[in-house]
């Protein structure tokens, strides 16, 4: 089948119906969206339609099965994935550098659900207190909430401008206005430099090793490559061990998903033996 599915695309490439156009052009010379798609399609083309025929399986057994999802479950796994941001436009501008909104996001996850119980309920998967707790007793320490600081950031091109910088905000200038003035960071202009509590693991390795090292309040300037930044440390939060009534939940559904993970191929074989799937030209 997959022999045959590069022609299938050369066919589309052709149609009057794609105009194609310049991407770029390099000293005089443009790049084709048309080159660019048969690139890409030689590349990922293949592994892209098998990753596309599975979720269509799934969705057509989902529906077989009459697997249903409430909008409580989407909601409590959003308002998980939320919560790893203190600020909402924090969040937003992650939404937006990764091309997808909240609607999107929540039918992903929607999706995600329904192939979940699909699975597990295909294959009897469960996961019982035992196994939590014995879980839980195994990772206590990586399920902790780790060390972290309240920071805020302002990146700007010369040594002179972080300096301005540091100088207006020790002056009583508004820090929030700063950055949505005069950063370089995307989200600096979102959400006025702030991005609320960050933990180790999350920064560059060189801006972590200092914001961490920071005092409550105190102003910092760190060159890099990609220009100065204006480092501020607003508070510290200690880390705190998991509690086991906190994590219960959220670790249960972890320990199914390594499950279903496991059994996810076996069962795509078996759905793909069963289903009729045509190129053109079968």
């Amino acid at each position: 089948m997959n022999r045959l599915l590069p022609l299938a695309l050369a066919a589309l490439l052709a149609a009057p119906a794609l105009a194609d156009k310049n991407i770029v052009v390099v000293n005089g010379t443009p790049i084709r969206q048309s080159e660019v798609l048969d690139r890409l399609w030689k590349r990922y083309g293949n592994d892209t339609v098998d990753e596309m025929i599975d979720e269509l399986l799934l969705r057509q057994a989902a529906a077989r099965s009459r697997i249903e999802v409430s909008a409580a479950e989407v909601n409590r796994r959003f308002a998980r994935i939320r919560s790893q941001f203190s600020d909402p436009k924090v969040f937003a501008a992650q939404l937006a550098g990764a091309g997808t909104t909240v609607e999107a996001l929540k039918a992903e996850l929607r999706a995600q659900l329904v192939r979940e119980k699909l699975i597990a309920s295909a294959e009897g998967l469960s996961i019982g207190d035992q196994e939590i707790r014995q879980a839980f007793a195994r990772d206590k320490d990586e399920l902790g909430r780790p060390e972290a600081v309240h920071l805020r950031h302002i990146l700007v091109d010369t040594k002179a401008q972080a300096q301005a910088v540091v100088s207006a905000v020790k002056g009583g200038a508004d820090f929030r206005a700063l950055a949505r003035e005069r950063s370089k960071a995307p989200t600096g202009k979102l959400n006025g430099g702030d991005y609320g509590f960050v933990a180790r693991g999350m920064l560059p390795p060189d801006i972590e090793a200092i914001a961490f090292s920071m005092k409550p309040g105190e102003l910092r300037v760190v060159p890099t490559e990609k220009g100065y930044h204006v480092l501020q440390v607003l508070a510290r939060r200690a880390a705190a061990p998991a509690v086991y009534a906190k994590v219960k939940d959220e670790l249960g559904e972890m320990l199914l998903q390594r499950k279903i993970k496991a059994v996810l191929p076996a069962y795509l074989r078996e759905l793909r033996a069963k289903a009729e799937i045509k190129t053109p030209g079968d």
